[in-house]
């Protein structure tokens, strides 16, 4: 697969994240180079493991979609990746494909700043809604989706992705947004 190497790293800062954390910043990643592409590659497979996205689905969703990285704005090591995609039946909506933080920064509202930030960001683009889906059994996403961002559960697919990988169909209507950090 050959692709083609960029200069420019994503530059545009989109919000310093609030309280104790001002060394970490959200970035839209608007290009890439091979070794950022890897780097959120591995980012990706390490947290999802096989179910993680690879090149071939990474650089179209930064050239067409939505790619959102949290790190130290010193250092290369990504801390979180949001994946986002226009929903094609609703074109008010989109659709959180991929979200996650860190092993290592779990437990430190990291998730709560990184999805506020994204959010917003969204809803400049003029997106009013956002629906995802999530593991039945990941208690700390659906209690940060849910209780914390205001997200509904409207649905449960079992198998969604394959035996036994059962999932909440979730949606956040931006009208109604009331974050709870605690």
């Amino acid at each position: 697969m050959y692709l083609e190497e960029k200069t420019k790293l994503p530059k545009k800062v989109i919000q310093n994240l609030d309280g104790d954390i001002e060394n970490l910043k959200v970035y839209l990643v608007q290009d890439y180079n091979s070794n950022l592409l890897k780097r959120m590659v591995n980012f990706g497979v390490n947290i999802f493991g096989d179910l993680g996205m690879d090149e071939w689905g990474l650089v179209p969703q930064i050239r067409h979609g939505n790619v959102y990285m949290l790190r130290e704005e010193s250092k290369k090591k990504i801390i979180g990746l949001a994946i986002l995609m226009r929903d094609w039946e609703d074109t008010d909506k989109c659709y959180l494909f991929d979200y996650a933080i860190a092993p290592d920064f779990h437990g430190q509202g990291l998730g709560f700043h990184f999805l506020k930030a994204v959010i917003e960001n969204v809803k400049d683009q003029g997106f009013n809604k956002m629906g995802l889906t999530v593991d039945v059994d990941n208690a700390g996403a659906i209690k940060l989706y849910k209780d914390k961002i205001g997200f509904e559960i409207l649905d449960m697919n079992k198998d969604e992705y394959g035996e036994g990988h059962d999932r909440y169909i979730m949606n956040l209507d931006f009208n109604n947004l009331n974050y709870k950090k605690n």
